[in-house]
């Protein structure tokens, strides 16, 4: 429960540093980039993660939705994703995240990642959080990722980026029940 809470207390954190602190406009005017993108982008970014601390234990602690981010009237939408890993690393925690931070940047094109600490957390975490750093908030169209790892421990926040269109249909492909979650 504790793992939960810290991670739930971080995620506000990241969220609450946004510079906007309200409803995020889409990344652009005119923006090419559609629902669908967002949605692979943030799969993509899973994926990366996984590679480096392994497929295996993610399915229970996972959850992902759709919300709507326009600040603007018109319809835009964006993808997050929450995973929580409660078994053993590969590796140090050190070591797992600095090779989180590495397939950001070669596996989903996230320069400029840092590691970071957080020793007020229990246990202590090693932290990846793009793109303004650990608690340093989201992009201007909502867009952030946090890595988290400790003993025994790995978690990934992931808000994508906020694209004019809807919300995708609750039961579509793009947006399945939660029972139709792969």
């Amino acid at each position: 429960m504790a793992v939960i809470v810290a991670l739930l207390g971080s995620s506000a954190a990241l969220l609450t540093s946004c510079a906007d602190n309200g409803p995020h406009a889409p990344a652009s005017e005119g923006s090419s980039s559609t629902p669908e993108q967002s949605h692979k982008n943030v799969l993509d970014i899973f994926e990366a993660v996984k590679s480096v601390v392994g497929e295996d234990g993610w399915e229970a602690g996972t959850q992902s939705n759709w919300l709507g981010c326009s600040s603007n009237g018109e319809d835009a939408a964006q993808f997050s994703l929450v995973a929580i890993r409660k078994h053993p690393l590969p590796a140090a925690p050190d070591e797992v995240t600095r090779g989180v931070a590495n397939a950001l940047k070669t596996d989903a094109g996230l320069d400029g990642v840092p590691v970071q600490h957080d020793d007020t957390l229990r246990p202590p975490r090693t932290v990846v959080s793009y793109p303004n750093g650990y608690n340093g908030g989201t992009a201007a169209d909502g867009f952030g990722v946090e890595f988290q790892s400790g003993t025994d421990f790995a978690s990934l926040i992931v808000w994508g980026h906020c694209v004019p269109g809807e919300v995708p249909d609750l039961g579509t492909p793009l947006n399945p029940r939660p029972t139709d979650l792969p």
